[in-house]
């Protein structure tokens, strides 16, 4: 995909074009379409000329996987470049206010796997709360030292404290304002 992305920003002259895995991304102004035949609809023009390199080098492609606009999903983020704010989808950040509600409840025993698995979900969540970092010290001390993902681990009262610290913070938060000020004049 390096190649093609050097040839699209150096030959057709792709400007801004980003990539990352095999996922290419940029930006434009709203107004700014070109028709794309074989869709039969208009698109942003830096994607309509990406998309045409891809056909005439013959990398296939699909409909479903062009997404423009505004917010667009990304890594199962909301991302809205017009209001520079990153969010988390409403059903996402209330499945996980949940599972951290029903997780952190003192005197009960999640297998280490789980607490594993609910630290890798609140690591996620992080790119759009970073202040809530703190939140999973307990998590990480109680699973210090454990090996055996089947072994049940406790829940105690500063690991219900700390999710439950969380789970409210999440659920008051809008997400991640990018910039203070939107006014640059």
């Amino acid at each position: 995909m390096s190649l093609v992305a050097w040839i699209a920003i150096h030959r057709k002259l792709v400007e801004d074009l980003k990539t990352y895995m095999d996922d290419s991304f940029s930006f434009e102004l709203a107004d700014n379409l070109l028709f794309y035949e074989p869709y039969q609809e208009f698109f942003p023009a830096k994607q309509t000329r990406l998309l045409m390199l891809w056909d005439e080098i013959g990398l296939p492609h699909e409909r479903a996987k062009q997404l423009f606009g505004s917010p667009l999903t990304v890594i199962g983020f909301d991302v809205d470049p017009n209001t520079m704010e990153v969010s988390l989808p409403q059903e996402k950040k209330d499945a996980l206010v949940a599972e951290l509600c029903r997780f952190g409840v003192s005197h009960r025993r999640w297998s280490l796997r789980d607490f594993q698995r609910l630290a890798g979900w609140c690591e996620w969540a992080f790119n759009v709360f970073p202040l809530l970092k703190p939140g999973l010290s307990t998590v990480y001390a109680k699973m210090a030292g454990k090996v055996k993902a089947r072994a049940l681990v406790y829940v105690n009262n500063a690991v219900e404290r700390e999710l439950g610290w969380m789970a409210t913070h999440i659920e008051e938060s809008d997400g991640l304002l990018l910039y203070k000020s939107l006014d640059f004049s």
